[in-house]
């Protein structure tokens, strides 16, 4: 029964970590989005209405804005809500727009989390097969 609990905390435990190192991934690239691009001289949003990543109404609201942050800022919060190929159609228009180094640091950043599973998983795998070696020796 203490096996099983343990397990289960270990499980939670690991689900935890990853929600946080994904938020620290995506938190980290959004900072890093908002404080690289370039909007004004790269016709960027006019670009992402073409490739319809954003909508003209979303263009008029960025347009909108004043200040080059807050433009920025509006289109990280509209990019927060498109889908994985419109990111990565976000990223291609980046590249075209003469931002390439920014496009390859992203996708370098989610290469690494790709699939982050992977190491956690396993570490928890083997937590529990030496659990289960540990409680089967003491019996």
């Amino acid at each position: 029964m203490q096996v099983a609990a343990a397990e289960s905390q270990t499980d939670e435990d690991v689900v935890a970590r990853e929600q946080l190192y994904h938020y620290s991934i995506a938190e980290m690239i959004y900072q890093f989005l908002s404080h690289t691009i370039d909007i004004r001289s790269s016709k960027l949003i006019d670009k992402l209405v073409t490739k319809d990543i954003l909508s003209s109404d979303e263009r008029k609201k960025i347009k909108e804005q004043k200040k080059t942050d807050a433009k920025v800022n509006s289109l990280m919060m509209m990019l927060q809500k498109k889908s994985a190929a419109q990111f990565e159609s976000f990223l291609t228009t980046l590249s075209e727009t003469g931002q390439q180094s920014i496009a390859d640091v992203v996708h370098q950043a989610l290469k690494t989390v790709q699939n982050p599973l992977q190491y956690a998983y396993g570490k928890t795998a083997s937590f529990k097969s030496q659990t289960l070696l540990e409680s089967e020796g003491s019996h």
